[in-house]
Parts: structure tokens; sequence; C-alpha cells
């Protein structure tokens, strides 16, 4: 973990060595050591204060994606502005979540998150929609017209938290064929990342009816 508070620190550690299956492998209090600490304990999933003394934590997003690919980034911070969401998101942060929840709601995010998932806090739902939209452009549901059947239930499985291999395994197509149907989504809806899609299937929910049976009818 990297944080600057010492006392926000101790109680994250707190927190979560009361859960079993989490390990704490180290921590830091600026973006130098966050860094060194990374690149020496080689963690699964580093938790990132955006608000560093020395560096802005999205820089050190930004670094220990690039120096170490396998870890998943999740950021924890109190920081709400649209700025912040958005840039942390669009450097390819795994997760973004807010120090108010709780440590249960923690440990389930850092569990998706180091599962391959992707997360955002439900309280930034609206922001990242909204983030996701330039001037007059379609609404969510005009933009989802573009997709294809297949494409959108491709789509609602992702905002699931599916895998590529499990969006493959719901739908009886080969993760390639996914991994195409994914980057076809992304490019027709002008996102970069399973986050942003999550985000936006989310706001669709929220804006008009779904057929309750199967989150795949959409």
């Amino acid at each position: 973990m990297i944080d600057d508070s010492p006392l926000i620190r101790a109680g994250l550690r707190a927190v979560l060595e009361s859960y079993p299956g989490v390990a704490i492998v180290g921590e830091a209090g600026t973006a130098g050591e966050g860094l060194a600490a990374v690149m020496q304990h080689k963690p699964d999933v580093v938790l990132l204060d955006l608000r560093l003394p020395d560096r802005s934590g999205l820089t050190v997003c930004s670094d220990i994606l690039k120096r170490r690919p396998d870890t998943r980034v999740l950021i924890l911070t109190s920081a709400t502005d649209e700025r912040s969401v958005h840039e942390a998101i669009a450097l390819g942060a795994h997760g973004y979540l807010l120090k108010e929840n709780d440590g249960a709601s923690l440990v389930a995010a850092i569990t998706r998150v180091a599962a391959g998932h992707s997360v955002v806090d439900p309280s930034l739902t609206d922001q990242m929609v909204k983030l996701m939209k330039h001037g007059n452009e379609p609404t969510t549901v005009e933009r989802l017209s573009v997709l294809s059947p297949q494409e959108r239930r491709a789509l609602a499985l992702l905002a699931e938290g599916l895998t590529n291999k499990g969006i493959g395994e719901k739908l009886g197509l080969t993760e390639k064929t996914v991994k195409n149907y994914i980057s076809n989504i992304f490019d027709k809806l002008h996102l970069t990342n399973r986050a942003q899609a999550a985000a936006l299937y989310a706001s669709l929910r929220q804006a008009t009816a779904v057929d309750g049976s199967s989150t795949t009818n959409v």
C-alpha cells in the first residue's frame, strides 16, 4: 500500500490482516518509496493514494504499470473530483475506490481486481459516464445501439466482471473471438478500458428498464 498517512496505513493493515487470503507485503509513504517497494516485493495488487508528498499518485500509477505490467493498481483515495477519476482510469488503473468504504467492501474490491476484473466505486458511476460524453454526443442508449446483439451480450457480461474466458464460456465463443468483440466494443463506444465499459453499462441500467431475467438481454 502507498499512502502518505501513517495512521491510514496502520488502519488499513489492521483491517486487511483480519481477512484471510490477503497478505500485506509492503507499505510506503512516498512515491519514491512506493515504487521501490513494488519492484522489491512484486505485489499482486497495489493500493495507491493519489495524494502523495513527492509526486502525484497518477504518475506513480503510470510508472507501476510500465515497470510491472502484471501488477494491478487499485486507487484508494478520498479524491472524488472528475479529473482525478478520469485520469486514473485513462492511465490504466484497474480500480478506483473511496476510503469511505468499509473493510469488507475493500477486500471484495482487492479480490476482484486481483482476479482480473475492474472496479469503480458505485458512488462515482455517474461521474464516469459524464466524463465519457463530450458536448452533444448521443445518449447512452443511442451509443449502445451501434453494437450488435452479441456485442451487447458481451458488454453485459464484461460489466459483471467476467474475464474474456468467462464471457466465452457464457456465450459459447472462443476466448480469441471474445477478445475481438471487446476490441470492437471499445472502438465503437470510444472507450479505452473495462472500467469505462462497466460504468457505461451501469448507466444504461439506471436510465432504462432492463429485463431482470438475464443481464445479457440488453
